[in-house]
């Protein structure tokens, strides 16, 4: 029963004991269940994602037969086509132009060449000019013999003996060194080929043309103008024709001698270069890439009694030499492995770097399922796509896999968990997608943000019909995520359509639908209740409320009133505001079976005043003992159940024990036993069921202040958090000493809407006003 209104207190909101920090214990349970649950998931997740058993392939042998069954992919593939790349390889070598190399400095170095030769020479007469035997002619031709050979290997042709006595006659003079000169290089001047057969020919008969002087490079350039080139032997014509008619008044021996040299002198500029040329058409070659042919996880290769062809031949060979080294088991171990990795490292990062993440056991086991559930799901879903392909070719398979609803999960751990827990699923789930689609990049993407859009949408779903609204929004997302896909891969437009239809009916009705189905019985596993579960118990024609009005109606009022103060106070340190107003609807259920035990039901008398005060103890807790019956019976939730016994926790009755202790003073009585007076618990385990407690206290003790004014609203509040807290009633419940100031000021601001006054009427002409009502101050256990 309430106490006596007390003077307001001016003590701080909360004031906190400091102690050592309790011991921390390892629970080993706990992480033997996580690495036991991680183990399943992994091995489970190996099993839907690596490759089951599949047909022995038809070889080389079975060309022409009847496949014996309908072979599918059991995974994506890329095929090399040997032939095709082979084919493909020997166009692009062909393709690549021969190579000629052009010697454009041929001429000036047969100029050196011969200006080498006939300085040699003329050295020799200058020589003997100073000499007695200068006027010696026998002496110069002597001197001309010696130097013959030397002459021959700076001319670098070969040169008959008439021929040397010619120009020697002529003493090697500079104007028939100018006369062979030209000739040499009239020869030598431009392209000169050996013979036109070395030329390329065909419909393209081009060439690449790479020019060198004096030994280094000069450019390259492509020539298919075959009018620039000149045999050996036409321009060998040329230079005797031009040396006949330049040197017709020179003696016939000389014009013999200089017409033969310069024809000698004329050789090929031009020159297919072979090795160069095979070394472009072997790079070209090696510049084509394979030849790949894509397929798809479950698509079909060949049907049953299909005849084999060449080129089924080719994706069955290339299947076998990607599988020739793989072992399922290791194929399944990676798979596993991979998810277990994204698993812990998930739960890792999360467990550091969240302050609020430390979910229940059954919260990891909830979460395990739904991983599972997850992937079994779009397992069953690729198949049921896969046969539609095969029904309806004309559906792209990739296109009908966005018909699963992989996001299902997410906005069912949304549902029932934090939003960082949602975001974790989110990304575990999404990417998991992608390695059951074949290791396909774009459809973790896409599960992914579909995935983050129905864990950020649903919690704003109060009913079934709003679980139908987020999937339709999650829908659209899909629709967005599919088009931005197929544009960034190239798609077509009618892939891309198909595709983004498929994704609006994924997330708009299968999404939706497979949540209501699935949401019940996640619920009932495992003891979550969901907003929609929420919404129902907080209507006030539930049956249980409406026989809490019936049969305690100041219990129910009393009720209703701490549901706006700790509606307001969950909001305020950010718990779940539509929980904690239901536990305190629910929390005084008891009631029912007693009610005019408790003062607010009573009207004048108070059947406690017969009654010892340890007697009057046990009937006010049975209250609790008989709620959490009549929550079985009425089927509450176990959240809302455990707000019954947590919102008394462990304290005493207090009214009760404080008579029972006057009595024991005043000699009436033998020395109370307190824990006859005491609940038997538990303490608040969340931090809602402690509002509720917070909440009761301070609602029944205002109903005895004489003036609820602000000041004495705060310091009665004040003085209930404090008494609250000192008793450790807080202990078990994550509530700071930042959230206790917060609930406090909450809850100040719920009572003073509650207790706020009207200003006075004026009276009418001739009346008197009505004098305020007595306030009657009741008492409460």
């Amino acid at each position: 029963m309430p106490e006596p209104t007390e003077a307001p207190s001016t003590q701080p909101p909360v004031q906190a004991a400091v102690g050592p920090p309790p011991e921390r214990r390892v629970d080993w349970l706990g992480r033997v269940m996580r690495l036991g649950l991680v183990l399943v998931i992994a091995s489970a997740a190996g099993f839907l994602l690596a490759p089951f058993a599949a047909h022995r392939l038809p070889g080389a042998d079975a060309l022409g037969l009847p496949a014996p069954v309908t072979i599918k992919a059991d995974r994506d593939y890329d095929i090399v086509d040997a032939e095709a790349t082979a084919r493909r390889r020997t166009e692009a070598a062909f393709a690549e132009r021969p190579v000629y190399d052009h010697d454009a400095g041929a001429a000036d170095e047969a100029v050196a060449r011969i200006h080498a030769a006939f300085e040699l020479m003329r050295g020799e007469e200058a020589a003997l000019r100073d000499t007695p035997a200068a006027r010696d002619g026998r002496e110069l031709e002597r001197r001309y013999a010696a130097q013959r050979d030397a002459f021959v290997s700076r001319l670098q042709v070969l040169v008959r003996d008439e021929d040397v006595a010619a120009l020697a006659q002529a003493r090697f003079s500079e104007a028939v060194e100018h006369d062979l000169a030209a000739l040499a290089q009239k020869g030598l001047d431009g392209l000169v080929v050996e013979d036109a057969k070395l030329l390329p020919a065909g419909r393209d008969p081009a060439f690449a043309l790479r020019t060198f002087r004096d030994g280094a490079p000069n450019g390259e350039r492509t020539l298919s103008d075959f009018s620039l080139v000149r045999t050996a032997e036409k321009a060998r014509e040329e230079v005797a024709r031009t040396a006949a008619a330049r040197l017709q008044h020179e003696p016939s021996a000389l014009r013999a001698a200089i017409g033969r040299l310069s024809v000698a002198m004329v050789r090929p500029t031009l020159v297919h270069n072979q090795a160069e040329t095979e070394r472009r058409k072997a790079d070209a070659a090696a510049r084509v890439k394979p030849v790949v042919i894509p397929v798809k996880r479950g698509e079909k290769i060949i049907g049953d009694g299909e005849r084999i062809e060449p080129r089924h031949l080719v994706v069955l060979e290339g299947i076998r030499a990607q599988r020739q080294d793989e072992d399922i088991t290791h194929v399944r171990l990676g798979g596993g492995a991979l998810v277990g990795l994204l698993v812990v490292l998930l739960w890792g990062y999360a467990r550091r770097n969240f302050p609020h993440f430390r979910p229940a056991r059954r919260d990891a086991i909830l979460m395990a399922g739904l991983l599972l559930g997850t992937l079994a799901l779009g397992f069953l879903g690729f198949t049921i796509a896969d046969a539609l392909h095969e029904r309806f070719p004309l559906l792209p398979r990739p296109s009908l896999h966005y018909l699963v609803p992989f996001a299902a999960g997410a906005m069912i751990v949304r549902q029932v968990l934090a939003a960082e827990t949602a975001l974790l699923f989110s990304l575990a789930a999404g990417l998991s997608a992608g390695l059951l689609a074949g290791q396909s990049m774009s459809f973790a993407v896409y599960a992914t943000l579909t995935s983050l859009a129905a864990a950020g949408l649903v919690p704003g779903s109060r009913d079934r019909a709003g679980l139908f609204r987020a999937g339709l929004a999650v829908g659209v997302v899909g629709v967005a995520v599919t088009v931005a896909i197929g544009l960034h891969g190239g798609k077509g437009a009618a892939e891309i359509l198909v595709a983004a239809a498929a994704a609006l009916a994924g997330g708009a009705l299968l999404l939706p639908v497979a949540v209501v189905g699935i949401l019940p019985a996640v619920e009932g596993l495992f003891g979550y209740v969901t907003d929609v579960k929420l919404l129902e118990l907080a209507n006030l024609n539930h049956p249980a409320l409406k026989e809490l009005i019936v049969q305690a109606p100041g219990t129910y009022h009393h009720a209703i009133l701490m549901g706006s103060m700790v509606e307001a106070a969950a909001q305020a340190i950010g718990a779940n505001p539509l929980l904690a107003k239901v536990c305190a609807y629910y929390h005084d259920l008891g009631k029912i079976r007693n009610p005019v035990y408790f003062a607010e039901n009573q009207r004048g008398e108070n059947r406690h005043d017969a009654l010892a005060p340890s007697m009057s103890a046990l009937i006010i807790k049975r209250h609790v003992t008989d709620g959490l019956e009549l929550a079985r019976q009425w089927r509450l939730p176990k959240v809302v159940a455990d707000a019954i016994p947590q919102h008394q926790g462990t304290r005493l009755v207090g009214y009760f024990w404080a008579r029972a202790l006057k009595l024991a003073a005043e000699g009436r009585g033998a020395p109370p036993d307190e824990a006859l007076f005491r609940y038997a618990g538990p303490k608040p385990q969340s931090r809602e069921a402690a509002l509720v407690m917070i909440a009761d206290s301070c609602e029944a003790s205002s109903r005895a202040l004489p003036e609820p004014t602000e000041a004495a609203l705060r310091a009665l509040v004040s003085k209930r958090v404090n008494e609250i807290f000192s008793e450790g009633q807080l202990d078990e419940c994550e509530l700071t000493l930042r959230d206790l100031n917060a609930i406090a000021g909450a809850m100040v601001s719920a009572l003073e809407a509650i207790y706020h006054t009207r200003p006075a009427y004026p009276a009418r002409a001739g009346e008197e006003p009505p004098a305020p009502p007595a306030i009657q101050v009741v008492s409460r256990p």
